[in-house]
């Protein structure tokens, strides 16, 4: 996408519906779109845009650390976090690495993204299927303090 720059700011051109919501947005303006606008991609609506053009920061939010464990333990039968460590170090197609790298996540981490792909390892070893991740991961985000 070529942008242009002037005086700092980086312009991009915008297309939205009648609602306000970006459709699309694009290096320069185009022939024929009239309804293309330009803005500096720093603003927030057009940077997160260009970070997440899916949404699924949106449809997923950053679980704190607390919520995903205490979802856990809503599973049935209850997913314990030492287990799941547990399960982790045993996993004999993993490196010592790689095992060493999940630990830190599952322990360090102080909130998790649905969209980080050691997610989807931790949900196999807790024998959550995707769809049922998902499920679990909105739920989840609605846990208050």
């Amino acid at each position: 996408m070529a942008k242009q720059e002037v005086l700092g700011m980086t312009t991009v051109y915008v297309r939205q519906d009648s609602e306000g919501k970006i459709l699309e947005i694009l290096g320069a303006p185009q022939p024929g779109m009239p309804d293309v606008t330009p803005h500096d991609d720093q603003e927030p609506l057009i940077a997160k845009f260009l970070r997440d053009p899916l949404g699924l920061e949106d449809a997923f939010p950053s679980l704190k650390k607390w919520q995903l464990w205490l979802a856990a333990l809503e599973l049935e039968p209850p997913v314990f976090k030492a287990d799941v460590l547990s399960l982790v170090n045993g996993m004999a197609d993993m490196s010592v690495k790689d095992k060493e790298t999940v630990r830190i996540m599952i322990e360090d981490a102080q909130e998790y993204s649905r969209n980080d792909p050691r997610i989807d390892l931790l949900a196999v070893a807790m024998g959550i299927p995707p769809n049922q991740m998902d499920d679990l991961w909105k739920w989840a985000a609605q846990i208050e303090p």
